[in-house]
């Protein structure tokens, strides 16, 4: 996207930077994508449901997951769709 600097006294064009996803370092993809997270993490919450995810310390198996709700999370097994079981509250 091109636009051109509102200040009368130069036509200069400014050209915004933006770097593809694949170039930036973890960090910089981290940051970029915080605003989205935290967005979409506090609207799970608004309707009184979770974010899932995996975590390599918590997690020894690829059908445990992290349930994190507003006020605590659990370990949890995938045993199929809608079909849980809690290991353990966190």
């Amino acid at each position: 996207m091109r636009t051109i600097n509102n200040n009368p006294t130069t036509t200069a064009v400014i050209e915004p930077i933006r770097k593809s996803v694949f170039e930036m370092s973890a960090e910089e993809l981290s940051e970029r994508l915080r605003p989205t997270a935290e967005m979409l993490t506090q609207e799970a919450w608004d309707n009184n449901s979770y974010i899932v995810y995996f975590d390599e310390k918590l997690c020894p198996a690829d059908d445990i997951m992290v349930h994190e709700y507003r006020d605590h999370k659990e370990l949890v097994r995938v045993l199929g769709v809608d079909n849980i079981q809690v290991i353990k509250v966190l």
